[in-house]
């Protein structure tokens, strides 16, 4: 993507995080606010040294029962001494919108105009992704960058969380690092033809949904199995479970146990056809309770992944196969576990009304049920003080529009 490098400074590209989804700079300065009904959560910030880059997420979750109209982000370095080997990027095709922001720091907007799918509904989460590149040869490192945020609900002035920081690690450690991200459920489906799941709507009491998770090796280190623990919300339960899973008897949790899914790191996955992997997306039928009251939405569900019998190469060794009866896989050392969970949860809309986050605009007032420490990161980093977002109109360069994997500049 152009975007960094046409027009940001090398200082900039070095220090500014950019965030997926955007929308018009120019607007009022938010309110501060010491509730802001949402946390925001940065995870998976330790990277190993000797990869080049990790896909890391912004995290934020919706603690009241509407969607927002619109959500604001300020990143912006603590270290004035970041090193140049180290940049935070907005990833190719990262979304679409409008940012603005110089070397102090960058701000960005979702609105209804700009990637208002990326809003999240009611008790819900969304998951913002930015890549840390480091070239080679860099020295272990640690710094701290801030995050600010706002979000405004129906004619509310905008409400602020106070800035928080967070650590950037640059660490020598040779193990793998998974990553795990789970969106919220928000689709009924079928299965269809060769397996694949079709979707047929949104997801209404009594129907069938699918419970996603993309699985990445991040690390330096393949691994030889993946171990995956589900929780899901209150009257959600298991539909068809994999027969790799053991499942609770209520079927709200279970855990699966996939052998043979050995997982590479990202930087050896350069042959698509030589049948390994450093990714992969599994899937969970589920069903929502015919007696649940709708719309509604079920928080409180979780993913964890852990690797299993560490393979220090993948590719040479021989077709992994089950575990024999008498022996139990030992887990993996991960170079950073914070982005080992994930939250999801469950939308359930009334029968033939648009599903929240479809695009509808606000999403209408939902319920909340369940645990909304659940949809928090590990981490547990959450934004609950006063603060105000610092626009920076005054000394902006000028508007970049992004549209998919292009950057053009704005009149």
């Amino acid at each position: 993507m152009g975007l960094g490098h046409r027009w940001l400074s090398r200082t900039a590209a070095v220090t500014l995080l950019v965030l997926a989804g955007l929308a018009v700079p120019g607007g009022p300065a938010p309110a501060a606010n010491a509730d802001p009904k949402f946390t925001v959560d940065v995870t998976g910030t330790t990277v190993p040294s000797g990869v080049g880059k990790k896909r890391i997420h912004l995290r934020l979750t919706n603690l009241t029962d509407s969607t927002p109209r619109e959500a604001i982000f300020h990143v912006r370095p603590d270290d004035q001494d970041w090193p140049d080997g180290i940049s935070l990027m907005w990833p190719e095709g990262g979304g679409s919108g409008e940012c603005d922001g110089d070397a102090a720091g960058w701000y960005c907007r979702i609105g209804p105009n700009a990637l208002p799918e990326l809003l999240p509904a009611a008790g819900g989460t969304v998951d913002l992704p930015f890549d840390v590149n480091v070239q080679e040869n860099q020295e272990p490192y640690e710094g701290r960058f801030s995050v600010e945020a706002g979000m405004a609900w129906g004619d509310e002035p905008m409400k602020t969380a106070a800035r928080t920081s967070f650590t950037l690690r640059l660490v020598d450690d040779p193990e793998a690092d998974l990553s795990v991200v789970a969106p919220d459920v928000k689709q009924s489906v079928r299965v269809g033809a060769g397996g694949r799941l079709e979707p047929t709507g949104t997801l209404q009491p009594g129907e069938t949904g699918a419970v996603r998770y993309r699985i990445v090796n991040q690390g330096r280190k393949a691994v030889g199995g993946i171990k995956v623990t589900l929780r899901l919300p209150e009257a959600v339960t298991f539909t068809r479970p994999p027969k790799e899973c053991a499942v609770a008897d209520d079927r709200r949790s279970a855990v699966c146990t996939y052998d043979t899914l050995a997982l590479i790191p990202a930087g050896q996955d350069t042959d698509p056809s030589d049948g390994s992997h450093s990714a992969v997306e599994l899937h969970d039928l589920v069903t929502v309770a015919v007696a649940t009251r709708a719309p509604v939405t079920l928080a409180g569900g979780t993913v964890q992944v852990e690797g299993l019998a560490a393979q220090a190469q993948v590719r040479s060794g021989p077709a992994r196969t089950g575990l024999p009866a008498n022996a139990v896989a030992v887990p993996a050392a991960d170079v950073d576990d914070s982005d080992n969970r994930d939250g999801f949860a469950v939308l359930v809309a009334a029968g033939g009304s648009p599903g929240p986050g479809d695009g509808g605009g606000g999403g209408g007032d939902l319920p909340i049920t369940g645990p909304r420490t659940g949809l928090l990161a590990a981490t547990g980093l959450a934004l609950v003080a006063g603060g105000g977002i610092v626009v920076l109109l005054a000394r902006r360069r000028r508007v970049v529009v992004v549209r998919g994997g292009g950057a053009t500049p704005a009149a």
